[in-house]
């Protein structure tokens, strides 16, 4: 598919489920699949190739480049646990798809005779040092790597453009791993009765139907299911993205079964149209909130826009703002893979700790949710066990095998390495001029935002190139900004994704322009939500949590059970036509399914309108 097909958009209608129309000046741009955004224009060698040193020589190994700035290492996190990991890397993919895994964990092979190849286009493999500190002994001298599936190879547009990579979700958040991203798949998972998506009930527990067959390292006959999600490829990749899509999943239906009782005059459709613009807008709430107020500091996420201090609307829709997801902004947060932990612990309801898990070992491999109680012991060890510390470590299993048994050795953050070259990043420099960094000419000047000892290394590596310094090695590389879990680099591009996302969506939940926005009770319901209240309502015999759900236990954040817990009153989506009154609470005609008192049809602005 090279073209995406838009239907006129209507200032009536709330989000598609295909992307379009979130923003009718570029109607197209928020849909599957259009190109990513660039904060800087695309930088590649001939024809698309990689993008050469400055000298006309190929770039240092990214192996040796990690080795050198990352070790590897088993440091506990004192702020965030593993959940937080959990929907951190389900925000990613509900943005951009993962189906490359497959193409060079699975079907390419790109190292043949442990040698590099260096013919075929689709190949980019890492060479591995002679003397790699952890692979010198084994014979491993290079890993397999394929470069990203791109618009040209598609055939939608010729070589002599930069590449783009082909990226088939929705790039906004919108849960598109749950409800898909395309009619035809939602019309394939929704029951039709009632606002639900299709479930079954598995030993009392309610899941999406278990009959998709990517999960290829599922061991059968004992671990068979592998979920019909709305995105069933991403959502069963990794245990942190199908326990989080598996609680949203959930949370639907919970969502549409609350609401009929409220208003039983409803209807399928306004029943699944209200669900899921609830749990969308709580997923956004929860993103934006909890998890980055955090990654970022609260105030610095404040001062910045990504974040307001407000019981009303927050009406920054920007039309001329492009609705879609930033290059850099995939490649930085690759960055979140130092405080990924390679094992998964599994906890039970009484915090008695059972085992550990191999996170490598679970990957395409959602099958052992329904083995032995495992997706209840997961959720409990999601927010009882500490993520990896945020430093210049990775852990073990994701440096070296992050694809276990499928790749004798891989290194995951050697490949985001790698993972910019491919997307043709520009250097480094080249994001200092526009995130308010003086340009380095030399490597020293590079001291005002990296460890000298770390810059030295890299001055030696990249043979005193300045111009030749990439912006995924900064980023593991910077210093911490002042309050924040990122260096100021990675800082500058998050906060322009995040805002971008915010101000080019004219569905984001606290937008209120839109003839189907939340009303301002609504919108302060979502408000009070929260990660912890998701898994107490709709996680596997959640019965107690600590309500910052994303951080760890401590004397201010301490267990309490589920009923301690603030969460929404959906009795604020009570429509009054279904109890025999033909005004709502307002005062106002319920002119549309969900009539927001705010809307003037012919201005985006904040007029009433009474009736």
């Amino acid at each position: 598919q090279c073209t995406v097909k838009v239907q006129p958009c209507s200032k009536l209608e709330g989000r598609r489920i295909d992307g379009t129309c979130v923003n009718p000046k570029y109607p197209s741009r928020g849909a599957s699949p259009t190109p990513l955004l660039r904060m800087r224009p695309a930088k590649f060698g001939l024809g698309n190739r990689l993008r050469p040193a400055m000298n006309g020589s190929e770039l240092p190994s990214a192996r040796l480049l990690r080795t050198k700035i990352l070790s590897d290492g088993f440091p506990e996190d004192h702020q965030f646990n593993t959940l937080a990991t959990h929907v951190f890397v389900f925000s990613i993919v509900d943005v951009a798809d993962l189906t490359v895994l497959l193409r060079y964990a699975v079907a390419s092979d790109c190292c043949l005779g442990n040698t590099p190849n260096r013919i075929n286009p689709l190949c980019i493999p890492i060479p591995v040092p002679q003397d790699d500190p952890y692979l010198r002994r084994t014979g491993i001298r290079c890993m397999n790597l394929t470069r990203f599936t791109t618009f040209q190879e598609m055939g939608c547009i010729p070589n002599t453009l930069p590449a783009e990579r082909y990226n088939l979700p929705t790039p906004l958040e919108d849960l598109s791993i749950v409800y898909g991203y395309t009619e035809a798949r939602e019309k394939q998972i929704r029951t039709y009765k009632g606002g639900l998506l299709k479930s079954d009930e598995r030993d009392g527990v309610e899941r999406p139907p278990g009959t998709s067959a990517i999960c290829i390292n599922n061991r059968r006959p004992i671990e068979n299911a592998c979920y019909e999600f709305g995105d069933f490829y991403d959502g069963n990749v990794l245990s942190g993205i199908y326990l989080t899509a598996m609680w949203f999943y959930r949370e639907h239906n919970r969502l549409a079964r609350k609401l009929a009782e409220i208003n039983p005059c409803w209807d399928d459709q306004k029943l699944f149209e209200t669900a899921r613009q609830i749990n969308i807008a709580q997923w956004q709430y929860m993103l934006y909130y909890e998890l980055m107020a955090e990654i970022l500091g609260r105030k610095n996420a404040l001062e910045t826009g990504v974040i307001y201090e407000t019981d009303g609307y927050v009406n920054d829709f920007n039309e001329h703002s492009k609705p879609g997801v930033y290059h850099e902004y995939l490649i930085g947060t690759r960055w979140f893979h130092t405080f990924q932990d390679g094992r998964t612990d599994l906890y039970s309801k009484k915090g008695k700790y059972l085992g550990t898990r191999t996170t490598v070992d679970d990957e395409f491999r959602s099958g052992i949710l329904e083995v032995n109680n495992t997706e209840a012991d997961l959720t409990q060890g999601a927010f009882r066990q500490r993520a990896a510390k945020f430093d210049y470590t990775i852990e073990p299993d994701i440096a070296e095998r992050v694809f276990g048994e499928l790749q004798s050795a891989s290194d995951l953050s050697a490949i985001d390495i790698m993972r910019g070259r491919d997307q043709g990043l520009p250097p480094y420099n080249e994001y200092r001029k526009i995130c308010g960094l003086p340009v380095a000419h030399k490597f020293k000047d590079f001291e005002d935002t990296i460890y000298a000892d770390k810059m030295e290394q890299l001055r030696r590596i990249y043979d005193d190139e300045v111009d030749d310094m990439e912006l995924m090695v900064a980023i593991y590389s910077e210093r911490l900004l002042h309050d924040a879990w990122v260096g100021p680099t990675l800082f500058c591009i998050m906060v322009e994704n995040l805002v971008n996302w915010r101000q080019s969506d004219r569905h984001f939940f606290e937008n209120g322009i839109s003839h189907t926005a939340l009303t301002l009770p609504q919108l302060n319901e979502v408000r009070k939500t929260s990660v912890a209240r998701l898994l107490c309502d709709s996680g596997d015999g959640v019965e107690e949590i600590q309500p910052k759900a994303l951080l760890n236990v401590s004397k201010k954040n301490k267990i309490v059970p589920c009923d301690h817990i603030p969460g929404m009153d959906l009795h604020k989506w009570l429509d009054p036509k279904c109890h025999g009154d033909k005004k709502d609470n307002y005062g106002y005609g319920w002119k549309t399914h969900n009539y927001n008192p705010l809307w003037d049809a012919s201005v985006y602005s904040n007029v009433y309108i009474k009736k």
